[in-house]
């Protein structure tokens, strides 16, 4: 802790600015990390439950349940479910505004992140070139013979801040992959429950349908067999021809 110290204090304003860089990100860091968490959701429970309700035509249970989780999963899937009724395209369309309501949410501070990745080396080698200026002063004010002792601060102070720069460029770096793949993943579950939700709403309609066109359709008259016989037994016996009379 005192030699982490020492070295802050040895790396001149630079170190500061890079620390606080640091901070602010690992705070961003959190914050996005903490929404990704509460954001995900279980989509192949989460639509089972859905279809079970749906599949009894709960239509207003069903999207009460969507209010319910505040997820970018269950947005998406209230969409479809509200606007089916009016056609699949209706529907899709719909499900591509609740996507890109909440892409932005997704996205937000991603950008910050990764400005500030960029920012930390380039602040290392903004301490580097004040360190090299100093010394470089030093240097013109006492001649040639100017000791080692008083330039191996400002040497070291370059190496700090170059090195710090990296470190926190490679931590920054880190944060955005890790946020980048919980993102994509997120992003992914809005689209597969999009298309098992509009998919099941067409395999529904059509059972549906069929349903009703065989309620519709006219059963045919049952047949009386006991008028069959008595019809039968009734029938006059055919007259014989006279191709038969001759044969005989």
């Amino acid at each position: 802790m005192i030699y982490a110290q020492q070295l802050i204090r040895e790396g001149g304003p630079i170190i500061y600015l890079q620390l606080v860089l640091l901070i602010v990100s690992f705070a961003l860091f959190l914050e996005r990390y903490l929404y990704y968490y509460r954001s995900h959701i279980d989509t192949h429970e989460f639509l089972r439950g859905i279809f079970n309700i749906a599949r009894n035509n709960k239509i207003t249970e069903a999207v009460a349940i969507c209010d319910s989780k505040p997820y970018p999963v269950s947005a998406v899937v209230r969409a479809v479910i509200t606007h089916f009724d009016q056609g699949e395209p209706k529907a899709r369309h719909a499900a591509d505004e609740a996507y890109m309501t909440e892409l932005p949410k997704l996205r937000r501070g991603l950008k910050v992140l990764a400005c500030l990745g960029n920012i930390a080396p380039v602040l290392g080698l903004l301490g580097t070139l004040l360190s090299l200026m100093s010394i470089f002063d030093k240097i013109s004010q006492e001649g040639h013979f100017v000791p080692t002792t008083e330039l191996a601060g400002d040497v070291k102070s370059a190496l700090l801040t170059t090195a710090l720069g990296l470190i926190v460029a490679m931590a920054v770096h880190l944060f955005s992959f890790v946020l980048a793949q919980k993102m994509e993943n997120i992003v992914g579950d809005m689209e597969k429950g999009c298309e098992e939700m509009i998919n099941f709403c067409l395999v529904h309609e059509r059972n549906k349908q069929d349903k009703q066109d065989k309620q519709d359709k006219p059963e045919p008259p049952a047949r009386d067999a006991r008028k069959e016989r008595v019809a039968t037994a009734e029938r006059p016996a055919r007259p014989p021809r006279p191709t038969d009379v001759e044969s005989l």
